[in-house]
């Protein structure tokens, strides 16, 4: 009788620990879900702020962003210029301010998130004498 007793205890003790280790396992699962969700995002962002930076140094260099701005692939908007890409949207506007002794570029790219969510926003401005 003894040995059928102890044997139903180690029964019981070894579907504790499997049911403890299910557990632990889908707890982790969870959390490696949500990790992999926050480096996708991450990546993302990484993308649209390298992007939003090298787009803001074109337009800092180029004569005509307008040309550009075309030449990247924007489009033109209500306001300004935008472009979609997966996982974020670029805009640039703004415009140029006539001056007595040259002009002033002021332009705006803004990086977001498909929710609409401001990733970065970084100013272009540039002087031009005439």
């Amino acid at each position: 009788m003894r040995t059928g007793r102890s044997s139903n205890a180690l029964l019981v003790e070894l579907l504790i620990v499997i049911a403890f280790f299910m557990l632990s396992a889908t707890i982790l699962m969870q959390v490696f879900a949500g990790a992999r969700t926050q480096s996708d995002r991450a990546e993302r962002i990484a993308l649209a702020v390298q992007e939003a930076q090298n787009t803001a140094d074109r337009l800092l260099a180029a004569e005509e962003p307008e040309a550009a701005l075309r030449e990247m692939g924007f489009e033109a908007s209500e306001g300004g210029w935008s472009r979609a890409e997966e996982g974020y949207r670029l805009t640039v506007t703004g415009g140029a301010d006539a001056l007595d002794y040259g002009s002033l570029r002021r332009l705006t790219v803004r990086a977001e998130a498909p929710d609409g969510e401001a990733l970065l926003t970084l100013p272009v401005v540039r002087y031009e004498e005439k």
